[in-house]
């Protein structure tokens, strides 16, 4: 029992990762179930590292895998977590962090350059409280970048709280005084569908996870590489209704 529990941890954390490339998120390999997400997200964070300045605060950042794009353009890089749910979702992180709920920082009025908050409005009960927080952090004109999900599936549950459409977004940005400077959907249909079959049939074979991580393993990573490429052509049709996420680069006014 012993051993064949090593070796299923041995699939799950050395196997699985050298093949999806997981381990180097954002640069997953298209071999990885959540691929065209974190494509988007790369590429949002290209074109976003350019307004990186100063002292840069990533919020609830868990692995901080946006870090090595930021780190370069800014003066310092802090990175925050919640203990809670840096526990329950990041067992096997290293990263080194401030330990700090989203919604109390233990950072002076406007003492903050480029405030990184993504993927994390959805995991906070109190979002409009958190974003307040960062709002409150940044100096005048300070830039935050900013995503949120859409059409996803339910993810690190039970932390999962929240889904922000374009025009509710819009209108909380506004509300705490946040000028959009670009707007991304990150992805069409394309997007959204593959990753939530790729997501709903990972999620399903946990009943026989053993088998999963090991015999089925390899039928498994070519349907999601298949699903990946007809995601990819998918996502030529323009259909922002349909986009799974919000990426927004947006600037607190004077």
């Amino acid at each position: 029992m012993e051993f064949w529990k090593k070796t299923c941890n041995f699939f799950s954390y050395k196997i699985i990762p050298f093949l999806t490339g997981a381990n180097k998120a954002p640069d997953v390999y298209i071999t990885d179930g959540f691929y065209l997400n974190w494509r988007q997200m790369k590429h949002s964070m290209h074109k976003a590292k350019e307004y990186a300045t100063g002292i840069c605060l990533d919020i609830g950042a868990g692995k901080a895998p946006y870090k090595r794009y930021l780190e370069p353009h800014c003066k310092n890089y802090i990175i925050t977590d919640s203990e809670k749910t840096h526990s329950h979702m990041f067992k096997d992180s290293h990263t080194d962090f401030v330990m700090a709920e989203a919604t109390l920082l233990p950072f002076d009025n406007e003492s903050i350059d480029t405030v990184v908050l993504t993927q994390v409005l959805e995991h906070v009960f109190d979002y409009e409280k958190a974003l307040s927080e960062a709002v409150r952090v940044m100096k005048k004109e300070g830039v935050m970048l900013l995503s949120v999900p859409f059409i996803y599936q339910a993810h690190a549950t039970p932390y999962d709280y929240h889904r922000f459409s374009e025009y509710g977004l819009k209108m909380l940005l506004q509300k705490y005084e946040l000028e959009v400077l670009e707007w991304h959907y990150q992805g069409y249909l394309g997007t959204t569908l593959f990753s939530i079959i790729n997501g709903f049939i990972w999620e399903k074979l946990a009943c026989i996870r053993s088998l999963r991580n090991s015999v089925l393993l390899p039928f498994i990573l070519i349907i999601f590489t298949c699903n990946n490429v007809f995601g990819l052509i998918l996502d030529l049709i323009p259909a922002k209704h349909f986009s799974p996420n919000f990426f927004v680069i947006a600037r607190k006014k004077a």
